[in-house]
């Protein structure tokens, strides 16, 4: 297999399990009525699926130019997107429902949505990162040789 083709197998899988893992939704079983209860980090999950279908794109039009794979930043663009994965994929991490202490459940509430906007965070950095990659890649395969 060739190597160049790895990051873009990762993100692809990244894509599948999102996919996968954020279309949850509560549906209204009245006759007569047909509503869908989305939960509200829903717009999030979409766009931050687009983000990884372009990522995908992206990588795979780096395969076909590039020579080579910066495999450091690949590494801390992957780093940098895995937070933002987790809350795709487990929307109720760090929010233990088991416990019988209210104090305890607001404070887990508390500390994951002081933790949110830091994945989301991360996420747009590890995509500008990745943007600025992409474009000195396409920049330098233009230049001749």
């Amino acid at each position: 297999m060739n190597r160049l083709f790895i990051p873009l197998l990762v993100v692809l899988i990244l894509v599948l399990l999102a996919v996968a893992f954020s279309f949850d939704s509560s549906t209204l079983a009245v006759p007569g009525w047909h509503t869908t209860i989305y939960p509200p980090y829903f717009i999030g999950v979409i766009i931050s699926i687009l983000f990884l279908l372009f990522v995908s794109i992206g990588y795979w039009l780096l395969t076909n130019i590039a020579d080579k794979i910066i495999w450091i930043l690949f590494a801390l663009h992957f780093t940098l997107t895995i937070p933002t994965a987790v809350f795709i994929f487990f929307p109720s991490i760090f929010l233990n429902v088991q416990q019988g202490d209210q104090e305890e459940i607001i404070k887990a509430v508390i500390f994951r949505m002081k933790l949110i906007p830091v994945a989301w965070t991360l996420f747009i950095i590890g995509q500008v990162l990745f943007v600025s990659y992409t474009v000195r890649a396409f920049k330098a395969s233009r230049l001749p040789k």
